[in-house]
């Protein structure tokens, strides 16, 4: 009658990454602040760095996601499109990225 209740273990979320080194993954250059600060619309950046697409794909991908930014002007969109298969792209090495921040992008 007088038992105390059970304690319940606190619902375990998946840990954010303490630190993400931007710029390790995204390294200097022109259209690099570009892409940090308007492809974020999507959920996450992950797929900017883990698929290391050639020149044609991030051509396609151009086109798919011109709409999504509409406020960047023609020339900074250029910019960023010079900027990702320079260095995103299957000659370059896949950046380490959190376990954490790998779950965050289920699919694309």
């Amino acid at each position: 009658a007088g038992a105390a209740p059970l304690a319940r273990p606190a619902a375990s979320a998946a840990p954010a990454p303490d630190h993400v080194d931007l710029v390790a993954i995204f390294p200097q250059g022109p259209g690099r602040d570009l892409v940090l600060n308007n492809c974020q619309n999507c959920p996450t950046f992950v797929p900017i760095v883990v698929l290391q697409m050639d020149a044609h794909a991030w051509k396609r991908n151009s086109v798919d996601h011109r709409p999504r930014i509409p406020n960047v002007s023609d020339a900074d969109f250029a910019v960023i499109y010079e900027y990702l298969p320079q260095h995103f792209n299957p000659e370059r090495p896949v950046p380490e990225l959190p376990r954490e921040l790998l779950e965050t992008w289920t699919s694309y």
